[in-house]
């Protein structure tokens, strides 16, 4: 069920575990981003970065949360799973590329991995 009135000041918590739970965070961000302000392409660069970093949890740890948190100046995500955290060692695939990517549509993103998990956080800021 998608939220139809969204109260774009308010902190929202979405547990995601599988796709479907991706889609539907997915677009009630991208909606929150559009009546905060944000531009089309910032809507969708917004949504194409959160889709990466909880298809990560799903992938690497059987999900996680993903948190919205409106700012004075545009949107803070926080992304957290309690998998065994990020490491390169027998990575072969991916190695990070996904990340690159989000890196380069936020204006922030900083990552704390360690053994109990990781928490991925976003910035977009209204230009």
């Amino acid at each position: 069920m998608v939220e139809t009135m969204i109260d774009p000041m308010r902190e929202k918590v979405f547990h995601v575990r599988n796709m479907a739970g991706i889609i539907t965070m997915r677009e009630s961000v991208r909606k929150i981003a559009e009546i905060i302000g944000f531009d089309l392409y910032d809507q969708h660069r917004i949504a194409t970065a959160i889709s990466e970093l909880a298809g990560n949890a799903v992938k690497y740890a059987g999900g996680g949360t993903v948190e919205v948190h409106p700012i004075e100046q545009g949107l803070e995500i926080v992304c957290r799973d309690s998998g065994s955290g990020m490491t390169m060692t027998g990575v072969s695939h991916g190695l990070g590329i996904g990340l690159k990517g989000v890196w380069n549509m936020m204006d922030d993103l900083s990552i704390d991995t360690g053994k109990d998990g990781t928490c991925v956080r976003i910035r977009k800021l209204l230009r």
